[in-house]
């Protein structure tokens, strides 16, 4: 089985590639799908509310993640330790569970495996792929995605700046794809790429 690490920065479409990539035969490993189902877990809800108190938790008891980001993207040394704290609390359950997906896609005779994850090298997660595709999008093309998202600039730099730098993902990978133009011109490069694996 050969396995693909997505890379990019945020609002690059690094989801939309890995959707691509399915629909010519891969199968997806979704790394914040993963994160939001351990955010919950009983035990790592428990600590979270240890730590963070009722804030992060709305009226009927359930997590509140936009109030959780803004704790812990809080562009300060003290965001940083509340993210520091919160990646202690998820990462080994999201690294499990990435694991265990790997070995039951392994298992079913898989071919080809998408990782799509956002801290795909923050994470050293990159020792578990066989090349790593880097989705490339100029920062204002990636500001509108994410403001469609009801996100504002300075919450794409507060997550930016907890993250490696455009310029570092770009030279790990072993595949860059352009997607800043229409979805035809992505799914050309897509394609290319598929093309050379299966070759």
């Amino acid at each position: 089985m050969l396995i693909l690490g997505l890379i990019g920065g945020i609002g690059s479409g690094k989801s939309t590639v890995a959707e691509m990539f399915c629909r010519l035969g891969a199968e997806r490993i979704d790394a914040d799908q993963i994160g939001h189902e351990v955010l919950q877990y009983h035990d790592v809800q428990t600590a979270a509310r240890n730590h963070w108190g009722d804030r992060i938790f709305d009226a009927n008891g359930k997590l509140n993640r936009k109030m959780l980001a803004q704790i812990v993207f809080e562009p300060s040394e003290a965001g940083h330790l509340e993210l520091s704290f919160l990646n202690f609390l998820v990462h080994p359950h999201i690294t499990q569970k990435i694991e265990d997906q790997i070995r039951h896609f392994s298992e079913s005779q898989c071919h080809y495996l998408i990782l799509d994850a956002p801290l795909l090298l923050e994470q050293h997660w990159e020792q578990r792929v066989n090349s790593l595709v880097f989705v490339d999008a100029p920062r204002s093309i990636r500001l509108a995605r994410i403001q469609k998202r009801g996100w504002t600039q300075t919450e794409l730099d507060a997550r930016e700046q907890t993250q490696l730098s455009i310029e570092k993902k770009r030279h790990a990978a072993d595949w860059i794809i352009n997607n800043s133009g229409n979805l035809d011109e992505t799914l050309d490069h897509v394609k290319k790429i598929w093309q050379n694996l299966e070759n």
